[in-house]
Formats: structure tokens, C-alpha cells, sequence
């Protein structure tokens, strides 16, 4: 440094001398000044060399990464510094003052270091680069890893922080490992649901952003964690599925199909004769086969038994759209489509009756 700071004097390349209330004042002007100087050091940093820094093509992203996630930690530990050079530089009064200070500045270095490392979760990113396609592409395993990453980041921040202020860093990550032992133990579910994550992971049956029906559950899916999977339906609501209980279920992986199955049974009045039968279903599948929802080679329509109050017919095609919402709109004008090739061709759609035969009486007398 320029200065030396004594006791109760202050001097400067040795040439100049001042005690008393002028070394006081000289030291609070020096304190200033390095807070200022801490200041103009950040403002440099955020605002003119990590700009300049990150425009520059480096020939590892993880730099880039890196340098973008530092920008704001950087800057404030310039200004950190500048403050605590200033603060060292007071004449104060008590001894263990320097030493709490430096304390404190090393331990809000480690939290802006910390902070600067939990913004660079974009690093997980390339421990996938090597990989498949199918791998590299995964939103749930880049989600998972990032969530990885930062857990870690936030726990390693957490214990530097702790041992630079003196606490037992050894017995805390003992007394954790007995009480995560002992929480394991009780939470066998909770394990049960990381396994079932794990697996998912793992065989990937489907990843955020695709349609899933599980169970009388439909919907898109929207985060998957090491406990649940959360599942946005049609009508908006969330429901949150344990992990364990979708691995134990069937799956049905929406966004996999290239087509939806449009299929009912088609209720038509037993006064029907065989001839109108005959053309309905004809005019049927016309309908069916000219319509720019279905593919032509996969209508089916066909008498497929008879009911207690109808001859049933048996509507089947494939529409082209795997969308949930396009199919119920395109089902919704096939059907009217239907309902108005049933009219047109004089027949009617059969509801439950029961028919009542009332067996005369014989008269005896």
C-alpha cells in the first residue's frame, strides 16, 4: 500500500507524518477514498470488461457461461473490497475489530462466489454434449441435472460459509449424515418416489411437454422432480403424481402417437331394414373416407351386434392430429356429420325402452 497506518499516526511514503486528530481525518479521507475506488472498480467490471469479455468467441462455452454468471458477483465483491480496505483503514478502537472484518469479507466472498457458481447452471448442459441425441435433447434430464447442481453449489456454499465463521463444519456434516440416515428410514415412500424418479430418467418414458394419460389422469406435463411429476390437464387444473405411483401404473405417452382412434358404437332402431342398414353404412363410410379429418384406409364401419334396444354398428377411423384438443373438435364435427347422414337416410338413433306383452285372459265361463 502507499500509506502505513499506526497506532494513533499516519504517513505516507514516509515523507509526510500527522498525528493526532489530522491522522484521523487523513484516515477517514484514505477510507473514502478505497470505497470509492471499490466502487469505480465495480462499475468498470459489470459495465465496461465483462460486456467486452462476453462478446468474445471463446473457444469453450464454458467460459462463456461462466464469465456471463459472474458479471453482478464480480462487481460486487470489487465493491466489497473497496469497503472493506476502507473499513480496515479506520483507527479503531478495539483490537478484534480487523480481524471481524476480515471474517465477514471472507465470508461474503464465499456467498458471492457462491452466487456467481449457482448462476452457472448452464454447465450441466455440456456433460451432455458427447451424448445421443435423444439423451442430449431431454428436457427432464437437464432439468433434473441443473436441479443437482445447484443443490450442491448451495450446500458446499453453505458449509465454507460456516467453517469461515468458526462453526464445526466436521460435526455438522456427521450429525446430518445421522439424521439423513434416520429420516431415510422413516420415509421409506419418500425413497421409494426417488427410485421411481431415477427410473424415469432412466428409461424415459416420456419428458416434460409431452401428453400422458395415467390412470384416469390426461394432460401435459409440466415438471418432474426426485418425488413427483406434475401433470396440467385439459380443464387447466394440476394434479401432482407421486413417482412411485406412475412407475406402478401404465403409461400412455400422447405426443408418441401420430393419430388418435375415433371409435363408438352407433345405436340404430330395430325397425331398421336390412336394405336401409345396408345403405347407412355405405353413406357412412363415404362420409368418413371423404373427410379431410380421417385417414381413408382406416374407416370401419360394420353391424357389430345386437343390443337390447338396438342393432349396433361399430364407427372406427383414425383422424389426423395427435393434439387432444384438434381431435375433440374434429370429433365433434364428425359426429354432427354422422347425425345428419342418420336422418337423411330416414333411420333414427335408438334409446332404451322395454316393450310390455300383456297375455289375454281366458274367459271360463
Amino acid at each position: 500500500m502507499l500509506f502505513q497506518i499506526q497506532d494513533l499516526s499516519f504517513s505516507l511514503g514516509g515523507a509526510l507524518l500527522l498525528e493526532g486528530l489530522p491522522a484521523f481525518a487523513a484516515r477517514c479521507a484514505c477510507a473514502v477514498l478505497l470505497a470509492l475506488a471499490g466502487w469505480l472498480v465495480s462499475r468498470w467490471l459489470s459495465r465496461w470488461l465483462f460486456p467486452r469479455l462476453l462478446h468474445i468467441h471463446w473457444p469453450s462455452r464454458a467460459v462463456s457461461i461462466l464469465l456471463g454468471s459472474f458479471v453482478r458477483p464480480a462487481a460486487y465483491t470489487a465493491l466489497l473490497t473497496g469497503l472493506y480496505l476502507g473499513l480496515v483503514s479506520l483507527p479503531w478502537g478495539t483490537v478484534p475489530a480487523r480481524p471481524l472484518f476480515l471474517t465477514l469479507y471472507r465470508f461474503f466472498c464465499i456467498l458471492l462466489l457462491s452466487w456467481g457458481l449457482y448462476g452457472a447452471s448452464e454447465l450441466t448442459s455440456l456433460l451432455l454434449t458427447t451424448s445421443r441425441d435423444e439423451i442430449r435433447t431431454s428436457k427432464t434430464l437437464q432439468n433434473v441435472l441443473v436441479k443437482v447442481y445447484k443443490v450442491v453449489i448451495i450446500l458446499l456454499g453453505i458449509l465454507m460459509a460456516a467453517q469461515e465463521l468458526g462453526l464445526p463444519v466436521s460435526g455438522i456434516i456427521t450429525s446430518a449424515g445421522l439424521f439423513g440416515l434416520t429420516i431415510s428410514l422413516a420415509a421409506q415412500d419418500t425413497a421409494s418416489n426417488l427410485f421411481g424418479g431415477l427410473m424415469i430418467l432412466i428409461e424415459r418414458p416420456f419428458q416434460i411437454g409431452d401428453w400422458i394419460v395415467v390412470g384416469d389422469i390426461e394432460g401435459t406435463v409440466e415438471d418432474i422432480s426426485f418425488r413427483s411429476t406434475r401433470v396440467r390437464a385439459l380443464d387447466n387444473s394440476l394434479y401432482i403424481l407421486t413417482n412411485s405411483n406412475v412407475c406402478g401404473s401404465t403409461v400412455n405417452n400422447g405426443t408418441e402417437r401420430t393419430k388418435r382412434l375415433y371409435r363408438f358404437t352407433l345405436g340404430v332402431e330395430y325397425s331398421a331394414t336390412r336394405a336401409q342398414l345396408e345403405k347407412l353404412m355405405e353413406d357412412l363410410r363415404a362420409m368418413l373416407k371423404a373427410s379431410p379429418y380421417t385417414y381413408e384406409d382406416s374407416v370401419i364401419v360394420e353391424v357389430s351386434g345386437f343390443g337390447a334396444s338396438s342393432i349396433d354398428l361399430l364407427v372406427s377411423a383414425y383422424v389426423r392430429t395427435p393434439d387432444a384438443g384438434t381431435f375433440y373438435r374434429m370429433r365433434n364435427d364428425l359426429n354432427l356429420d354422422l347425425m345428419d347422414v342418420v336422418r337423411a337416410d330416414g333411420l333414427d338413433f335408438a334409446f332404451p325402452s322395454t316393450s310390455v306383452y300383456i297375455k289375454p285372459v281366458e274367459n271360463k265361463n
